[in-house]
């Protein structure tokens, strides 16, 4: 009985989903306002619709508006998915197919899209868009699972990390800022060392990372790969991103 109500909501969801994917797209007023607009920052690219929107839309409206201009939309959505029930397979995986493959250029544009905005508006679109930080969540953990090659760490984090034991009770904000400047009066000699582990590190996960890029373009997902991370690894941008820095101006620098 639970999974029997299970179904029906199920159903019940995407129905209502359908329909509003319907009434944004057959609006006769101005363009839908979207989170983009708001923020003020560039549109995403338009996701592609799904196998049933397709042909609800594109196949079923036209015809049915055309006979009848005041049918209502919910009712053109109902008389979409009982023909839904009866087309043939061959046209379903049709149009699966188009959704998928128009989903592969989708992605590949949204990665690109993601690439060529600005720091200031990627954070701001991320924190509006509960949507898109799950997707890059998700993005993450693909690549993670598909062995993309970690960063390494700077040699001024390595340092970092070796005199973490350290820290005892000091406040993390206090120590860090006390390190930087340890760090910045650091012998050069033995500054040296970190720096040359660094450089050393950079060099095998650029051909690590090379190795991997190759090898998701090979197995059909590319949409995974991040175009500017072997840029910023030979410009000495690795791990810097990320990295807590010190408050002292260059006091980051391997040397």
């Amino acid at each position: 009985m639970l999974s029997l109500i299970s179904r029906f909501n199920g159903l019940n969801l995407s129905y209502h989903r359908a329909i509003t994917c319907h009434r944004i797209s057959s609006s006769p007023q101005s363009r839908r306002i979207t989170l983009e607009d708001k923020i003020g920052i560039r549109p995403k690219p338009k996701r592609p619709m799904s196998a049933f929107l397709k042909f609800s839309s594109n196949i079923v409206r036209p015809n049915l508006i055309k006979d009848n201009p005041s049918l209502p939309i919910t009712q053109v959505t109902k008389i979409a998915a009982e023909r839904w029930k009866s087309v043939d397979d061959d046209t379903k995986k049709k149009l699966a197919k188009e959704y998928q493959d128009e989903m592969v250029g989708y992605r590949a544009a949204m990665v690109e899209y993601l690439k060529e905005l600005s720091t200031v508006d990627s954070k701001l679109l991320e924190k509006h868009d509960p949507k898109l930080r799950k997707e890059k969540l998700a993005l993450k953990k693909k690549r993670f699972e598909l062995g993309c090659p970690k960063r390494p760490l700077t040699a001024y984090l390595s340092y970092l990390q070796t005199r973490r034991s350290e820290q005892g009770n000091v406040p993390y904000k206090d120590w860090v800022s006390k390190m930087a400047e340890v760090w910045k009066n650091l012998d050069a000699s033995e500054k040296a060392k970190y720096v040359q582990r660094y450089e050393h590190d950079k060099a095998a996960f650029v051909q690590q990372m090379a190795a991997w890029e190759k090898k998701m373009r090979e197995s059909g997902n590319a949409h995974l790969l991040n175009t500017g991370t072997q840029q910023n690894a030979a410009s000495g941008g690795i791990g810097g991103s990320k990295s807590i820095k010190p408050k002292s101006s260059g006091s980051t620098k391997d040397s």
